[in-house]
C-alpha cells in the first residue's frame, strides 16, 4: 500500500506525462540528487520500464543500489534498470576519435603530436559536455518508459542542456559557408566544361548533425518528452543554484516539474542546531522561485541513505512544502 509520501510524489512525476518520458534531476552537489533520482525512478517502475542513469562523477549509486561496474545497464527489478556513467574511459575514446579525424585531415602528423593531442583535447575547455550530450543522445533513443537522469554539477548540466541549441546554430554557419564552397567549385567545373554532379558528403554530414541536434533539442523543450526536477537543501547557496537552473527552464522553455527541498529539520532540531531561521527563509524562497513548479519537501532522515532499502524509507517523508513552513512557523519550542 503507498504511504502520503509516495502518493504525493507519484502524483507530481505523472501529472501531464506522457511515454517515453525523460525526467531530469539538477541540483548542487551534495544535496541528494542521486537519492531523488532513485526515489523518482522507483515511483516510475511501478507504471512502466524505467531506467535510472547516474553521470554523477561521484558515482554515489554504485552503492546505493549494489551496481557491479559502471557503463553496464543492470536489472534491479522487473521494471526497474539503472547505469552509472564514467566519463573516464569515454573521455579517452573520444579524444582518440578527434585526433585520428585530425590525422587524416593533417596526414603529417607523427604518433608522437598525436598522443599530445588526444591529451590536449581531453582538456579541453567544453569537452566534458561533449562527452555528456553524447551520453544524454543515447538515453533518448533507449527503449524504456521513463528514464531518470542523475547529473554531473550544475555548471556542466546547464552548459550540457542548451548545447543542443548551440550546436544548431553553430552547424547552419558552417553549412552556409560549405554550401558556398561547393556552389563555387561547382560553377568552376562547369565553366571548364567539366560535368560533376552537385554531391557533398561534408554537406550531408552537416545536415545528418543539424537533424539530430535539432531532434533532441525539440525533445527537451517538449514537457510531454522531458521534464526537470530541481533539488535543493534550504540553505542559501543549493536554494540560489535552484533559482538559476529554474530561470535557465523558464529561458530556455524547459519544463519544471518540481523542486524538492531535502533534508528539512523539524522545528525543535532546527532550533537546537541554530538553523531555524536560515531554513525557514530558504523554505520561503524556494516556494516563491518555484511558482509554475511543484514542490516538495522530504524531511531529515535519521542517517543518509546507503541502499535501496534505507532510500525507500525515505518516501514516508515526503511532505508538501506548504505544510512543512506553516508547521515550522507555527510550532512552540
Amino acid at each position: 500500500m503507498k504511504n502520503t509520501g509516495e502518493k504525493l510524489l507519484e502524483e507530481i512525476l505523472l501529472r501531464g506525462t506522457g511515454k517515453p518520458h525523460t525526467l531530469i534531476v539538477i541540483g548542487k552537489g551534495g544535496v541528494g540528487k542521486t537519492t531523488l533520482s532513485i526515489l523518482s525512478g522507483l515511483v516510475y517502475s511501478r507504471h512502466g520500464k524505467t531506467l535510472v542513469a547516474s553521470l554523477d562523477p561521484a558515482k554515489h549509486m554504485l552503492e546505493y543500489l549494489g551496481l557491479r561496474k559502471t557503463l553496464k545497464v543492470e536489472k534491479i527489478s522487473d521494471t526497474l534498470h539503472a547505469v552509472q556513467y564514467d566519463i573516464n574511459p569515454l573521455a579517452k575514446k573520444v579524444a582518440e576519435e578527434y585526433a585520428l579525424l585530425l590525422r587524416q585531415v593533417m596526414p603529417g602528423l607523427t604518433i608522437l603530436n598525436l598522443d599530445s593531442i588526444v591529451k590536449s583535447i581531453r582538456y579541453a575547455p567544453g569537452f566534458e559536455e561533449e562527452i555528456f550530450l553524447r551520453i544524454l543522445e543515447e538515453l533518448y533513443s533507449k527503449d524504456y518508459d521513463y528514464v531518470v537522469i542523475d547529473t554531473p554539477p550544475t555548471g556542466i548540466t546547464h552548459r550540457l542542456l542548451t548545447l543542443p541549441n548551440l550546436y544548431r546554430f553553430w552547424i547552419s554557419q558552417l553549412y552556409e559557408l560549405r554550401h558556398k564552397i561547393v556552389s563555387l567549385r561547382y560553377a568552376m567545373a562547369r565553366a571548364m566544361g567539366r560535368k560533376e554532379e552537385p554531391h557533398d558528403p561534408v554537406l550531408r554530414k552537416l545536415e545528418e548533425l543539424e537533424e539530430k541536434y535539432s531532434k533532441l533539442w525539440d525533445s527537451l523543450r517538449d514537457p510531454q518528452r522531458t521534464s526537470i526536477m530541481v533539488v535543493a537543501t534550504p540553505e542559501p547557496l543549493p536554494v540560489y543554484e535552484a533559482e538559476s537552473t529554474i530561470e535557465l527552464a523558464r529561458t530556455h522553455g524547459f519544463h519544471c516539474r518540481a523542486l524538492v527541498l531535502n533534508r528539512v529539520l523539524d522545528p525543535e532540531k532546527a532550533r537546537i542546531t541554530g538553523l531555524y531561521e536560515t531554513q525557514v527563509e530558504s523554505i520561503r524562497r524556494a516556494l516563491e522561485i518555484a511558482r509554475d513548479c511543484g514542490t516538495l519537501t522530504v524531511m531529515q532522515a535519521n542517517e543518509a541513505p546507503r541502499s535501496l532499502e534505507e532510500a525507500k524509507r525515505l518516501l514516508d517523508l515526503i511532505r508538501r512544502t506548504e505544510e512543512v513552513l506553516e508547521e515550522l512557523l507555527t510550532a512552540t519550542i
